[in-house]
This record gives C-alpha cells, structure tokens and sequence, in this order.
C-alpha cells in the first residue's frame, strides 16, 4: 500500500564549496542557531506532514549519522542509502529507489538550503496541478547561479543546458523537488551513474513529460558556500520562520 508522502534528503557530496570555513565538519553538520543544519531542514519536513525520510550518504557517512541521529524530531524514522562511490543527485535516487517506491508523493532536498518556504502548500499545490514533477523556484538568488533556469509563462520549467525563449525569465532553483517517485525506477530510463538528476529531467521532457515550476515569495540562502554562510545572520534577521520549531527528541 502507498504511503501518503516521503522525503528525500541530499547528504552524499563531501561539501568542497564550503570546507574553507568548515575544513573538519561534514557539511550536514555545520552549526545554524547552535544545531547542525540538517536538523533544521529534517524539522521542515517533520513540519510539512512527513514522517518518514531517507537519507544518501557518502563522504563521512558514520560521522554524519552520528551527528543526526540524536536531532531525529520525535515520531520521525530516518533510513539511510549508503554509497561506495558518490552517485549524483539522479544516481543517489535511483539506487535508493527501493526505499522510496512506497511513497505516494516524494520531496526531495538538499541538505545545504535553508528556505522559510511552506513545503506543504507545495505539495497541495503539486497534487491539485497533476504533475509529475514540481520544482520550487525563486525571482531571486546568488548572481553566481543566475540564468541556468527559466521560467516559462505556461509555468513549465527550462532545465540547465535547454536554450530559453523570448518570453521565458531567469530564476533560481530553491534545492526542492516535489515529485512522483515512480519516475525512478530501474526500468524508467535512466543513465549509468553517476548522473545529475536534470540531466534525466531533460530526458523526460522529450519524452513528453512536463517539469512544471512553483514560483515561490519566501527568502531561501544557500549554506554550501562561504558566501552563503556568511550571510546567514543578516537572512535569519530578515526571515527567522526559517527556522523551524524544535521538537524534542526521542531517546535512542
């Protein structure tokens, strides 16, 4: 039987963007309000009406489970993809497919955005739209990740290497998907890891399928650089709902 909805969290790259200020610390791990950051982005999930997770793992697996475990929100089970090589954002979700094939609708996120956005309107408005992929989108971002995404006037999406046209504008890719993930499995076409989950997005659109948008109003920032992380005071300042209520945790 389906489950209703599922999340899956992005932990497997070694964080080499970010390791000039956090050269010992796994990068799921480096602190935002006195806790690890992927606490923070496991709570929005919690808070968005999900309660199962899975989670690939890479570069520092056991340090990163051992930091997670105990900031796991009570009534939340967490499973773990562990690969020997590092697989890419498409490859990682193809080899955990059977952890994930249960879900009725799957949401997907890096482990290094921290966003004030509602996940949970997303997902009412993914399931009112019938599509099989939303990816949530933002008008603004870093001028270093400007003009790879488009935004089409019909609200489908223009993928990172897709020439845009007159009418389509730039805008930035927020780390969320929301999607249906029957679209992984073994026989669905995908490339030979590793492999960048756009590049079997672009395969799927010629085959028809429509990657629609949610453009999105809330602040985002992306922690996985230095630029980014530096700027983490002045984004709480100006969205503290970013920051999630913490749930007490249970006892392991």
């Amino acid at each position: 039987m389906k489950l209703d909805r599922g999340g899956f969290i992005l932990m497997a790259g070694s964080g080499t963007r970010i390791r000039s200020l956090f050269p010992d610390c796994p990068k799921p791990l480096i602190p935002v309000r006195g806790r690890p950051l992927a606490a923070h982005i496991v709570e929005s999930m919690k808070n968005s009406g999900i309660d199962q997770v899975v989670v690939n793992l890479h570069d520092r697996a056991d340090r990163i489970r051992s930091g997670l475990d105990p900031v796991i929100p009570e009534g939340m089970e967490i499973r773990y993809s562990m690969e020997d090589r590092v697989l890419g954002t498409g490859g990682g979700l193809q080899k955990a497919f059977r952890l994930i094939q249960d879900f009725r609708i799957l949401v997907i996120r890096t482990c290094d955005i921290l966003t004030a956005y509602d996940i949970g309107t997303g997902i009412s408005r993914h399931e009112s739209s019938g599509a099989v992929v939303t990816l949530i989108l933002s008008g603004q971002g870093p001028e270093s990740e400007s003009n790879k995404i488009y935004f089409s006037q019909d609200g489908s999406v223009i993928l990172p290497g897709e020439l845009p046209g007159s009418g389509d504008r730039p805008v930035w890719f927020t780390g969320i998907h929301i999607v249906d993930p029957g679209i992984f499995e073994p026989d669905a076409g995908l490339p030979d890891p590793p492999f960048s989950i756009f590049e079997f997005y672009r395969r799927l659109k010629k085959r028809g399928v429509r990657i629609r948008g949610e453009e999105m109003r809330e602040g985002w920032l992306d922690l996985g650089t230095e630029d980014g992380y530096r700027q983490l005071p002045e984004f709480l300042e100006a969205w503290p709902e970013a920051i999630h209520p913490v749930e007490v945790p249970r006892h392991r």
